[in-house]
């Protein structure tokens, strides 16, 4: 890998003529938040002016360990065999599906339904392709990665275990993540809006992709209701 690095947006530091461009009108997102999505953005938009096959986004919170080094390359070969758009995160998270690859004898790609977070992953150029389209200008909140893969956005990996680790100091200290309070908004307000955006792409959806859309949730549903059912059973 050759790295690069890329000065994060600062939200506070945008007037207000350039959040109008880059932010839609009505959205629920705090400034940080907003400075956030546009710097990943502009990581994807400078992997689509490249040859590159897919980019691996880490923020300056992520901790890189000896374990993902020496398994990039198998991280790599998955990656760049993937035609569909992919994000793969490089972290373990709850709500596996199946396994995608056992890529080491105690790590595997899994194929997984949800997830936050966007502080270590690799997405490919279609993925990349899907998302600038979705959130230019930035409409919910970056790590949407469920609704991503509802919409047919992408399709979402996980690792089984956290190859690339969370500095918990610095995550906490991030001076994008505290511009400004998330506290104290209404539930109800975001997720009003938040479903208006999403109804809005669905709108934009050819029929063949709708369809595929209710497929996609009603397969989510049943994957958990089977997770919850093996929970209460445990």
């Amino acid at each position: 890998m050759r790295p690069q690095f890329f000065d994060a947006i600062m939200g506070n530091q945008l007037s207000s003529e350039q959040l109008e461009k880059v932010a839609a009108k009505e959205n629920f997102l705090t400034l940080g938040e907003i400075g956030c999505a546009l710097s990943h953005l502009g990581v994807y938009q400078k992997l689509l002016e490249s040859r590159e096959k897919c980019v691996y986004v880490f923020e300056d919170d992520a901790l890189l360990t000896e374990e993902f080094i020496n398994l990039q390359p198998q991280i790599q070969q998955f990656m760049e065999e993937q035609t569909a758009p992919t994000v793969l995160l490089l972290f373990n998270i709850c709500g596996y599906e199946r396994r995608a690859r056992r890529i080491s004898q105690d790590v595997s790609i899994m194929k997984c339904l949800g997830g936050t977070r966007a502080y270590a992953y690799v997405l490919n150029r279609p993925a990349a392709l899907n998302l600038l389209k979705a959130q230019m200008p930035v409409k919910i909140e970056l790590d949407a990665w469920a609704i991503y893969q509802k919409m047919g956005f992408i399709r979402l990996y996980c690792l089984n275990k956290n190859v690339v680790q969370l500095n918990k100091a610095l995550d906490e200290d991030s001076l994008i993540d505290n511009i400004d309070d998330r506290l104290g908004r209404d539930g109800k307000r975001v997720k009003g809006i938040k479903d208006k955006h999403v109804y809005n792409w669905y709108r934009q959806l050819t029929m063949i992709e709708k369809i595929r859309f209710f497929g996609r949730r009603i397969s989510r549903h049943i994957k958990e209701l089977y997770y919850e059912n093996s929970e209460n059973d445990l």
